[in-house]
């Protein structure tokens, strides 16, 4: 499998239409918002839209063509967001409620 461009730990990982996307994460105490898209079909990895947050440890699952990006941390505290990415408009788009807590 080829390297990342980008280096992350922690980062949410899930699968859309036989792609394996892997957001956020951080490299030590920087936590990321990027997202980057691996094909295995080509073997490489390309950079997509940002997430709206910076979220580690996210859990993430792909619904109805999307990919959803729930809770996780920030670095410094839990998050209670829900963002889900487009693969058709590369956008993210912000839940407008939050899981209770």
């Amino acid at each position: 499998v080829a390297d990342m461009s980008t280096r992350r730990s922690g980062a949410g990982v899930g699968v859309l239409s036989g792609l394996l996307y892997a957001t956020g994460g951080h490299d030590g105490p920087l936590v990321r918002k990027s997202v980057e898209v691996y094909d295995p079909g080509t073997n490489t990895w390309k950079q997509v839209a940002d997430m709206n947050m910076c979220r580690r440890n996210a859990g993430v699952c792909a619904v109805n063509g999307l990919l959803y990006v729930v809770g996780g941390d920030d670095g410094s505290c839990n998050l209670a967001s829900v963002e889900y990415y487009n693969p058709i408009t590369d956008k993210w788009t912000l839940l407008p409620t939050s899981m209770s807590t």
